[in-house]
């Protein structure tokens, strides 16, 4: 498993770098753009990131101006939302996402993708479990 979501990476760090973006940097801004402003812990645990893989991951993007770290609602908290720039960021490396991820479609098959991500989703979903 581990070789192949390495090999797997690899084609989607290639396409993604054609836009200054890895698939980490990318998979962290879509996930901000989807959830709005959200509180690091609440991020970390929706990604089933540890905390300080994910400061580090926050730290670059804020670095870039894509993604914004600031006071959360309540002002004891920090909340993550997406900058504009971000946002064209995502926009700019979605066709990079999709291109890469028919290439390692048809790699491997529509059929084993398909098999592929129904094993992953159900071995996801059995040891998220055994994790709470």
């Amino acid at each position: 498993m581990r070789d192949l979501s390495r090999i797997v990476t690899q084609h989607y760090d290639a396409e993604l770098g054609k836009v200054a973006l890895t698939t980490t940097q990318y998979w962290l801004l879509t996930e901000v753009l989807a959830r709005g402003p959200v509180r690091p812990c609440d991020l970390a645990k929706a990604m089933s990131l540890d905390p300080s893989t994910l400061t580090r991951n926050l730290r670059t993007l804020t670095a870039t101006g894509w993604l914004h770290l600031g006071p959360g609602v309540d002002g004891r908290t920090r909340s993550v939302r997406l900058t504009v720039s971000g946002r064209r960021k995502c926009d700019e490396g979605l066709p990079h996402w999709i291109t890469a991820q028919a290439k390692v479609h048809q790699l491997i098959g529509s059929r084993n993708a398909g098999a592929l991500r129904s094993l992953a989703e159900d071995c996801l979903a059995s040891m998220s479990a055994t994790n709470r």
